[in-house]
């Protein structure tokens, strides 16, 4: 018999990451579900893969192995060895925050008209950093896109949002069905592959289905681990073409008549970036003060 959850993780040179993190999910305590690894690592230490073939042993895991795909492509490679009626995804940088996480992200579907959602991600200190005058707003805004297309994320959002536009790459999951309707994750982009699937998406949520926030199930994100595309050490250059990318490949071409306010899309890039800097400062206190 099939099981009725599949766990995605895709891998890539974090081998000892994706160890911890496995040993995780063969904890949860639910009855039905398989865990898709898709490892591309190149550098790795002996050792750790020795612990990797050991956990694979466990029949709940299905290890395969690739040179590297990229994240889209690793994406869809794990949908296509998945059994499961709910896809879930997970980062192997990341760990779910408790052995219910599983049944958790199964229990929401009980709502037949929820295509997928994206679950609450946690610091070291696991409470919401937002501050109180801000909740307005991110209620209005979570997980979903300005009038211009660029996202709003509050991924550590500690209420229920409902309608939001996108899922994120971790602690995100949806039915099967529905990612194969939207025609799976772009191949065509390095990353913020997530985006170009929300607009792939959009057309199909008629007659009351959606995407949903919800606070539950929470996952830590591991803020002392360097993440596979090496994106939180990106220059400020670097961070720049990475968001010019997303205008371009992304926007461009699912919302063309955007191309209208490239000027002010390429503020917003600069304005962006100063962002990702500030941000990569307050999670590296995090890592000091460990």
């Amino acid at each position: 018999m099939s099981p009725r959850i599949s766990v995605i993780v895709r891998s890539y040179n974090r081998i000892k990451a994706l160890c911890e993190l496995l040993e995780v999910l063969l904890d949860q305590d639910f009855d039905s579900y398989e865990i898709i690894a898709i490892e591309q690592s190149i550098e790795y230490e002996a050792s750790d893969y020795a612990l990797l073939e050991k956990l694979a042993e466990d029949n709940k895991i299905k290890l395969f192995k690739y040179p590297p795909l990229g994240g889209p492509k690793a994406r869809n490679k794990g949908v296509e060895h998945a059994e499961g009626e709910i896809l879930i995804f997970v980062d192997d940088d990341d760990l779910p925050f408790s052995s219910e996480w599983i049944s958790k992200h199964e229990r929401a579907y009980q709502d037949e008209k929820l295509v997928g959602f994206t679950g609450r991600h946690i610091g070291r200190d696991k409470d919401c950093p937002y501050l109180s005058f801000m909740r307005w707003f991110i209620r209005k805004t979570c997980m979903s896109y300005s009038f211009l297309g660029t996202p709003y994320t509050f991924a550590q959002f500690d209420e229920d949002v409902s309608n939001v536009d996108w899922l994120h790459g971790t602690n995100s999951s949806i039915r099967r069905k529905w990612a194969l309707k939207a025609g799976l994750w772009d191949t065509s982009v390095k990353n913020q592959d997530e985006h170009s699937f929300a607009f792939k998406l959009k057309p199909y949520l008629k007659d009351g289905f959606r995407l949903d926030f919800r606070k539950e199930p929470a996952l830590i994100r591991r803020f002392d681990i360097e993440g596979g595309m090496g994106k939180r050490k990106f220059s400020a250059k670097r961070e720049f073409q990475n968001q010019h990318r997303y205008i371009k490949n992304i926007l461009f071409k699912y919302r063309p008549g955007l191309k209208f306010f490239y000027p002010v899309l390429l503020i917003w890039a600069c304005i962006k970036v100063g962002m990702q800097f500030t941000k990569r400062i307050f999670e590296n206190s995090f890592i000091k003060s460990a």
